[in-house]
């Protein structure tokens, strides 16, 4: 069972595993769910991994920004890194059910993101 040796693996980097709800393992089922907070707690723990750096390459930079972005049925969200006077910081950013187009909720998001820089 994937889905619980993810669990599994988390609950032991300290997570709650009820603050998440992974379903299938994409994250594209409507019953995935994850709390920015656990989202930013798991971020935290990869930092501290000798498999990081390899991660941390491996993300895209957005808004001059390392981060992995991610929509689905009116949520955008943005998790990642960001270096302010030296030091890392980790984030997570979500946004449910917002109206408008998804540029000016990303041109929103971003405004908020680089308050980090």
């Amino acid at each position: 069972d994937g889905v619980g040796v993810l669990k599994a693996f988390w609950e032991q980097k300290g997570i709650d595993k009820r603050s998440m709800n992974i379903f299938d393992g994409s994250g594209l089922s409507p019953e995935d769910r994850i709390t920015t907070s656990t989202m930013a707690r798991i971020l935290q723990s990869a930092s501290s991994q000798p498999w990081f750096g390899d991660f941390y390459e491996s993300l895209p930079v957005y808004n001059d920004m390392k981060m992995k972005s991610g929509s689905i049925n009116s949520v955008q969200a943005y998790a990642g890194f960001q270096t302010h006077e030296g030091r890392q910081l980790c984030f997570a950013i979500m946004v449910n059910n917002y109206s408008g187009t998804g540029s000016a909720i990303r041109e929103k998001m971003f405004r908020l993101l680089n308050e980090l820089k």
